[in-house]
């Protein structure tokens, strides 16, 4: 029997491959929507472009190296756009015009006043009708500043501790300033490598302690696979109308008086368009992993027992449709609207951050209702969330409840001849 049930399969994919069109809108038309709508989340995730960008004026009246690294440091930021300027009243002109949200003065001699550790300003004038843009510039200040007088308070405390040294106070005033130079690269080496790899770290995790990346890639984790699944299911429509089809032309008859019975006929078929659905599937989320930089999660090889399984839900439904339909073209427009409309409710286009499963109310509890939803929430926790194969056991048992159903209605109502 299984033999019969792969050459029917066998059969079946020759006929697919002859069916350029239907190829066409299966693999093609997917990757041309996922390319755009992926590039579409690209362009607006694009920091460069989609970054917060403040005009803000600088003038470094300061001629030691704390007021170049300051003026340094702030050309960095990504959210400014710096201007630098030769006199206070020269960077404040564009403020007083609403062109500029603040002007950054660093005063002369602010070296000098943060090695001796005495106190010190950096004027920021601001624009009053930009409060927004104007928070955000002294909030960056605070940080920037901050790392100046950690190395002020730094060197101000080696000072002090040396100064109560004999052997200090009785050395050169060469050999007391490499002293005090040598301690302070040795403090601010050690001070930076704690930074690197901090003894207490921020990790975001969810309810179930699963850490939470971010970034477009995890978006793209929900997006590409909620285009995958959406597709997939258009193999139903396919599928149906190829059953009756055959039916219509007398070849299901045909293959009925040949040594096969009508499970090696259905089985066969199924199979087929497992196949092409796997297909679809590797195809689509391969060129999301290739060229959109897709996450695959901590366990990969647990996307293939998913894939199938969500391939024969979508092959079962076809044939469930086969079966309850009188003609190829009533299958083919049920698959069709029900790919339409179970992949609304199953949020397989992306909306937001999450799956639509996670969401409360009406129409979540509605989401859960569909296949879609069940494959999508399993992709993504794989993918997005990492997620192991057995914690998305659940979700794969559902599906494969949910194909058992639609293939056993397909086996108990199909009739081979009209």
């Amino acid at each position: 029997m299984f033999k019969n049930t792969l050459a029917i399969a066998w059969k079946e994919i020759q006929l697919m491959l002859k069916d350029r069109g239907s190829l066409a809108i299966l693999f093609l038309l997917p990757l041309l929507f996922g390319a755009v709508y992926g590039g579409m989340n690209l362009k607006f995730a694009d920091t460069d472009d989609a970054g917060i960008l403040v005009r803000v004026g600088v003038v470094n009246l300061d001629t030691g190296i704390f007021g170049e690294e300051i003026t340094a440091a702030l050309h960095t930021i990504d959210e400014l756009q710096i201007t630098d300027y030769e006199t206070a009243a020269e960077a404040e002109a564009p403020v007083a015009t609403g062109e500029a949200a603040a002007a950054i003065v660093i005063p002369a001699g602010f070296t000098e006043q943060v090695n001796a550790y005495t106190p010190t300003e950096i004027e920021v004038i601001v624009d009053p009708a930009q409060p927004e843009s104007a928070s955000i510039v002294t909030g960056i200040m605070n940080q920037v500043v901050d790392e100046a007088t950690i190395w002020g308070e730094i060197q101000y405390g080696i000072r002090a501790v040396l100064e109560d040294s004999d052997a200090f106070t009785t050395a050169s005033p060469e050999q007391q300033q490499a002293f005090a130079a040598q301690n302070l690269g040795v403090i601010m080496t050690q001070l930076n490598e704690m930074r690197r790899n901090p003894a207490i770290a921020v990790v975001s995790e969810d309810l179930e302690g699963a850490t939470i990346e971010g970034g477009i890639e995890i978006f793209f984790a929900l997006m590409f696979p909620g285009l995958t699944v959406m597709f997939v299911f258009f193999i139903v429509g396919v599928c149906a109308a190829s059953l009756l089809n055959e039916r219509e032309a007398g070849t299901l008859r045909r293959l009925l008086a040949a040594p096969l019975t009508p499970s090696a006929i259905i089985g066969g078929k199924t199979l087929a368009y497992m196949a092409l659905a796997c297909a679809q599937v590797v195809v689509l989320l391969g060129v999301a992993a290739i060229f959109f930089n897709m996450p695959l999660g901590a366990s990969p090889l647990a996307l293939l027992p998913l894939t199938v399984i969500l391939a024969f839900v979508a092959a079962a439904m076809g044939m469930m449709i086969a079966a309850l339909s009188k003609t190829p073209k009533q299958a083919d427009t049920t698959g069709t609207v029900l790919g339409f409309v179970l992949a609304g409710i199953g949020g397989c286009i992306a909306m937001g951050p999450t799956p639509l499963t996670r969401t409360t109310g009406f129409i979540g509890i509605l989401s859960k209702l569909t296949p879609h939803a069940h494959a999508l929430e399993a992709y993504y926790s794989l993918m997005g969330e990492n997620a192991t194969f057995v914690q998305v056991l659940p979700e794969m048992g559902i599906l494969l409840a949910m194909g058992l159903l639609f293939f056993t209605i397909a086996a108990w109502r199909f009739r081979f001849t009209d």
